[in-house]
């Protein structure tokens, strides 16, 4: 049996490549470190809050500025 976590559109890219990962709540850049389970998060040293790295909130992702 497959359960559905997000059961609409996922609103995430395919790839974290040309995003950057932004605080949520402050978009200050995220600090990116590896937790005891051995899993990686990121983290805001500002705000103090932070998400997995496999489980962004989609406010976590901005586009980088394309290079020309």
């Amino acid at each position: 049996m497959k359960r559905v976590f997000r059961p609409q559109a996922d609103p995430l890219p395919a790839s974290g490549r040309g995003y950057r990962h932004v605080c949520p709540h402050c978009a200050q850049p995220l600090t990116l470190h590896d937790l005891r389970d051995g899993d990686q998060g990121y983290w805001c040293h500002g705000c103090g809050c932070g998400h997995r790295a496999g489980d962004p909130p989609p406010q976590a992702l901005r586009p980088l500025p394309q290079a020309g």
